[in-house]
């Protein structure tokens, strides 16, 4: 029982992990720049298919540089593409954010111009973590008045948003450039020393536990493994040379681990050994996106170009690989040590480019040993088997169903298996949903981009004076051939669009200048505003509604619905006490309509509740007249102001009776108005009340 809990704890922690926003958009913004990736490795490849077959030099060079460029500005896609992905997740303007991010790219590669192997070795690892500390930076800077520079009224959004980066952007550069001149004051940054001497290779065992493991937990984090420890490597070189010497003096050889070793049998593939993975993938795995891109890997990782499945997989910072990735390599270099140790393969003696293809290199190294060969396909078979548990891992959760025996009931729970069996998940079928999905709701976005939203405020007057005592703002939309829509209609999709944080701080900024208009004119009345749950739970959006609402001085409350209360509890706390610090109101809206509205109002300091029109019109069946009234009784006791919504005729305005006030919205007194045409009903209530006819 401890081990079974041990062991979810374990697997809902590393799927916390693994599903953390940071590293989805890691993943995602990755996955982006793979069409480049195999652009680059296919010059690579070209080129060293042209160089074995003694091919024109100059087509040699050619090809090989075409993919030196574009290796070369894989860091700056990199750090534009998470800086995408995360200023989406910061509701940041996405493009002015990417653009910040391959500049910080573009400083650090100037910082370090004088540092080469620095330069060499750090910059991925700048390019994928920088954005994860830069863009929550720029989020918090940009939500200070003092680095706006464009203020919301004088600009349109897209101006506005791409202006007012610019503080932000100028502040986290220069803590950039100011974080790196101080590494650079380490002088392990600059010189990037390691040992440099023939002794670390006299225990080959625990020097090449060292190096296959510092190399691939260097590459996991995005950093270069062989520029960091080039130190090692040139010793590794060196050593291929001396056995070189040794063979042809008729010298016993002496350096059983040297860079041909490591190249043909701990990383086969590249970093990690990724062949191995591939394979892994395309024996076990059932998804088709993992196993497309396995397919278009496999022609590059036979030249131990291992890329593609570092960015595409992602592997680089991807916990559920970390394993296996550090293992295989460790593995596989410990036996092709004792095999070559023991005299069944020839230690290597020949210096083969690393993109040699698989199997080949193994053969030239050793100087036509077959031997070696097979110990390649051994250790590729080996490298395989420790990866699958972890491939099969991936989806183990979306695909096998446990199953429990209750005995108390004397049934069986069979979980997901006979479903599963039914309804088998299609990923390419699912992917193209999922695309249908976003497309439809871009399409719908689209439709309303061009909508004329304002607002409408429909008054509420109090059963006990017959005053207009305030007024809900509702927001409307005009299309451009003038029809007017409801706001059902395309409050839904803005909702599954995730927009409705933005929309509430509209609805906000309108509410507050309807306020400010009415103020130079001489004129007062309460309103309210309708705040979803994303705005309350999201303390960006929920601290710009209390600033924008302060400038109403109380006179702009808000109404939210039961959902809200259902999230965080603290926070949504937090935020009421907020709002009514700077004076305004707090209702709970379609009261008793959604979740437990009675356990919520000990917990939450509301104002006032609104009962839903569902209850007004219930009253004609008995149970519901009790029901209502019952529920007017009870905000009675807990002295709580009450609104009653859609009351449409004087039948239902005559069976509404409290011994305290009662506030009453809907047609039987107003259709929602304009802002100038609700001066002139306020006006005409209290002219009815004062002349006694007021009911």
């Amino acid at each position: 029982m401890a081990q079974t809990l041990f062991k979810l704890f374990f697997i809902q922690r590393l799927a916390a992990l693994a599903s953390a926003e940071s590293l989805r958009a890691i993943r995602e913004g990755l996955l982006w720049i793979l069409p480049c990736l195999l652009v680059s490795a296919g010059f690579l490849i070209l080129s060293e298919c042209a160089r074995m077959l003694g091919g024109d030099p100059q087509a040699v060079a050619l090809l090989a540089g075409l993919h030196g460029e574009i290796s070369s500005v894989v860091p700056l896609l990199v750090a534009a593409s998470i800086g995408y992905m995360l200023a989406i997740q910061h509701r940041l303007p996405q493009l002015p954010v990417a653009f910040l991010c391959l500049a910080h790219v573009v400083i650090a590669l100037f910082v370090l111009r004088d540092y080469p192997r620095a330069s060499a070795t750090f910059v991925l690892f700048i390019a994928i973590t920088s954005p994860l500390l830069v863009v929550p930076a720029i989020a918090w800077l940009h939500r200070q008045r003092w680095t706006r520079l464009i203020n919301e009224d004088l600009a349109v959004h897209n101006l506005k948003g791409t202006i007012n980066m610019v503080v932000p952007g100028a502040i986290t550069a220069l803590l950039l450039v100011a974080v790196l001149s101080l590494l650079l004051q380490i002088p392990h940054v600059t010189q990037l020393q390691g040992p440099v001497v023939l002794d670390a290779l006299e225990t080959p065992f625990g020097s090449g536990m060292f190096v296959t493991a510092i190399n691939s937990l260097l590459w996991f984090f995005g950093i270069h493994g062989v520029y960091a420890i080039q130190p090692l490597f040139d010793v590794l070189d060196h050593a291929v040379s001396l056995n070189s010497a040794a063979l042809a003096a008729g010298e016993p050889i002496k350096y059983i681990l040297n860079n041909g070793l490591l190249g043909c049998f701990a990383f086969i593939g590249g970093a990690g050994s990724s062949l191995c993975l591939l394979l892994a993938i395309l024996l076990v795995s059932k998804s088709q996106s993992m196993r497309l891109l396995a397919m278009a890997s496999l022609p590059l990782s036979l030249f131990n170009v291992s890329e593609v499945l570092l960015f595409g997989l992602p592997i680089i910072l991807n916990p559920r690989l970390f394993i296996p990735f550090l293992l295989v390599p460790v593995c596989n270099s410990l036996l092709a040590l004792i095999v070559v140790q023991s005299g069944w393969v020839s230690p290597a003696v020949v210096s083969v480019p690393f993109t040699a293809p698989v199997l080949l290199n193994a053969y030239l190294s050793t100087h036509g040993d077959w031997a070696a060969v097979v110990l390649q396909l051994v250790l590729l078979g080996v490298g395989m088997l420790i990866y699958i548990p972890y491939v099969r891992a991936i989806h183990r959760q979306a695909t096998e169903g446990g199953t429990v025996y209750l005995k108390s009931f004397d049934m069986t729970f069979r979980g997901l298996e006979e479903k599963g069996r039914l309804l088998e998940l299609d990923p390419v079928l699912t992917s193209y949903k999922v695309l249908a999905r976003q497309a439809n709701a871009l399409s719908r976005i689209q439709q309303i981009s061009d909508y004329e939203f304002y607002l409408e405020f429909q008054p509420q007057v109090s059963i006990l004076t017959g005053l207009c005592t305030g007024c809900e703002a509702l927001m409307r939309a005009r299309d451009s051939e003038g029809t007017v829509h409801s706001p059902w209609e395309f409050l839904q999709w803005l909702a599954q669009a995730r927009l409705m944080p933005d929309v509430d701080v509209w609805v906000a900024s309108q509410a507050v200048r309807q306020y400010q208009k009415w103020q130079k004119v001489g004129f007062s009345l309460p309103m309210t505003i309708n705040i979803s749950s994303a705005t309350l739970t999201t303390p960006a959006y929920g601290e710009r509604l209390v600033e924008i609402l302060s400038q109403a001085h109380g006179q702009v409350s808000v109404e939210i619905t039961e959902d809200a209360l259902v999230g965080d509890i603290h926070v949504t706390r937090q935020m009421i006490e907020k709002l009514q610090g700077i004076g305004a109101k707090v209702y709970i809206d379609d009261f008793g309509t959604g979740f437990s509205a009675l356990s919520y109002l000990h917990q939450f300091p509301v104002d006032f509740i609104k009962i839903d029109r569902s209850f007004v019109v219930a009253q004609h069946d008995p149970k519901g007249a009790q029901v209502l009234t019952g529920m007017l009784r009870f905000c009675e006791a807990l002295n709580l102001g009450v609104v009653v919504e859609g009351v449409e005729t004087a039948e239902q305005l005559a069976f509404l009776q409290s011994e305290t006030e009662l506030i009453i919205q809907g047609w039987y007194f107003s259709k929602a108005l304009p802002g100038h045409a609700l001066e002139d009903f306020v006006r005409e209530r209290a002219h009815k009340v004062a002349q006694g006819i007021g009911g």
